[in-house]
């Protein structure tokens, strides 16, 4: 009977030692997955970061671009037929449409400066 007795008490602590080890992996399991996942959204979120950044330099550049001397020039030069005082304008006549200007009818067309 001892023995019975004996391995009663062992099966009891047992299974409470194995119920508690369960309470214990059910407390920290969720935290755990918890910290995996939010492990996770900080990765995409710094590269998310990461690229809103190189973003944010491409449209620095572009504004320096933008404001700058050179391309105020090209776009009066382009868009608008602007040339420095001094410059000759040469325009390309395709073939049979030329028409001989006086210099009278030329516009004068210059950048200021």
């Amino acid at each position: 009977m001892k023995r019975s007795k004996v391995w009663g008490k062992i099966r009891r602590r047992l299974l409470m030692f194995f119920v508690a080890a369960g309470l214990f992996m059910l407390a920290l399991v969720p935290p755990c997955l918890q910290q995996q996942e939010l492990c996770r959204e900080v990765d995409k979120l710094t590269g998310e970061q990461e690229q809103l950044q190189l973003e944010r330099q491409r449209l620095e550049q572009e504004k320096e671009y933008f404001s700058s001397d050179a391309y105020v020039e090209q776009v009066a030069r382009q868009e608008l037929g602007l040339v420095r005082p001094g410059e000759v304008v040469v325009v390309r006549a395709k073939p049979g449409n030329a028409l001989p200007l006086k210099k009278e009818a030329a516009l004068d067309t210059t950048i200021r400066d």
